[in-house]
């Protein structure tokens, strides 16, 4: 893949697909950092709360139901994402 190319690897060696390629990489790196940064600053909705008792029974029941899990294609293909 392109994005184990050497360092000297010019600009216009690389394919149109290749180029998306390492343009949407460092869009996604860029992002994400920016999301941490953001997430680090913001203050926690949830500090010093404390969670009500039918939750907890409702969290600890789901825990020790024995439903099989199932993947992330096959929720996508219920909510109709993979068509």
């Amino acid at each position: 893949m392109i994005l184990n190319a050497p360092d000297n690897t010019k600009l216009g060696d690389l394919t149109l697909g290749e180029f998306k390629a390492v343009i949407r990489s460092i869009v996604e790196d860029v992002v994400q950092q920016a999301v941490f940064e953001l997430e680090q600053e913001l203050p926690d909705p949830d500090a010093g709360k404390e969670m009500r008792s039918e939750f907890t029974e409702k969290l600890r029941q789901a825990i020790h139901e024995e439903e099989p899990l199932i993947t992330l294609d096959e929720v996508a293909n219920e909510l109709g994402l993979n068509e």
